[in-house]
């Protein structure tokens, strides 16, 4: 079983341990892709991530409004994209910002660790859904309910549907991904590998049981 926190960890000091890690991932998960490349000036990070064609649009990048856009939200969720300030484009792996619909904002500080986030998020929207749950904690149950999970070390991140129920923070363990977004009372995501993954899941968080959605 895949354990993000523990992969990412020792691989994320130099870009070239980001990619490995999100080939392992994206292996592990499930997620498959073609390689892709493009004309016109772009970050290498941005670059090498496209060639790993499992994480970002195929469409590829649009320039407007001074930023190179490279990825778009499902727009039946929303109309968030990210992109890279077009005054950072000769940057090796520049920092991301984003845009919900209320001007660009900071996202994280590398292309790469975006890149991470992304395809997270994939899996927590669109793996098994037999394998996925969610539910609405209160804050008491909040640091119960992780307390048997690793902290996935990239740093809180602007959720991207609704900046108000910001941060973004990520957990794992084998087999298992989990996310959440708000301070106090959070929403919880669960994506499992496997069916045993996710009655040990449950199993760890006992007095999360009347919360879950499904």
């Amino acid at each position: 079983m895949f354990d993000t926190a523990a992969e990412l960890r020792p691989r994320l000091g130099d870009r070239a341990g980001v990619w490995e890690f999100l080939r392992l991932f994206t292996a592990a998960w499930g997620l498959s892709g073609t390689g892709l490349s493009f004309r016109g000036p772009m970050p290498a990070a941005l670059r090498e991530a496209y060639a790993l064609g499992t994480v970002l649009d195929r469409a590829g990048p649009e320039t407007g409004d001074g930023v190179l856009v490279f990825h778009w939200a499902d727009s039946q969720i929303t109309d968030t994209c990210w992109g890279v300030p077009l005054d950072h484009l000769d940057g090796d792996d520049p920092p991301v910002v984003v845009n919900t619909g209320s001007g660009w904002q900071p996202y994280v500080d590398r292309v790469s660790l975006a890149c991470v986030d992304i395809a997270l998020t994939t899996v927590v929207q669109e793996h098994d859904e037999r394998l996925c749950n969610a539910a609405e904690l209160p804050a008491a149950l909040v640091g119960p309910a992780l307390a048997g999970f690793d902290r996935v070390p990239l740093p809180d991140l602007p959720m991207w549907i609704d900046v108000e129920e910001s941060p973004v923070r990520w957990y794992s363990g084998p087999g298992q991904l989990l996310r959440t977004h708000g301070e106090g009372g959070v929403w919880l995501w669960v994506s499992a590998q496997s069916d045993t993954a996710l009655s040990r899941l449950y199993a760890a968080m006992p007095d999360a049981r009347d919360h879950w959605s499904n």
